[in-house]
């Protein structure tokens, strides 16, 4: 599942992770995109609420320079062929 890092994120990630369960689907993980800095309280906590509060993975800081993923997203990624969706 991927939202934007900005207010409502929690609320957001929260519903979307739950109804996810609802259907008895599986959700490897969280990543919060993030197109801009900022110092937005909201922002610069939502990831480590979320670690706290979901039973899955959050990946955040994900950026456009990047060139090789980090390893906790690889992990992640080998993960979901690991059982069928």
């Amino acid at each position: 599942m991927v939202a934007q890092n900005r207010l409502g994120c929690l609320n957001h990630a929260a519903l979307t992770v739950r109804s996810v369960a609802t259907y008895q689907l599986r959700c490897v993980g969280l990543v919060l995109n993030r197109t801009e800095k900022t110092n937005d309280i909201a922002a610069l906590t939502n990831a480590d609420i979320l670690k706290r509060v979901l039973n899955i993975p959050v990946l955040a800081g994900l950026g456009e320079n990047l060139t090789e993923l980090p390893v906790d997203w690889r992990l992640m990624l080998e993960s979901t062929s690991e059982e069928p969706c």
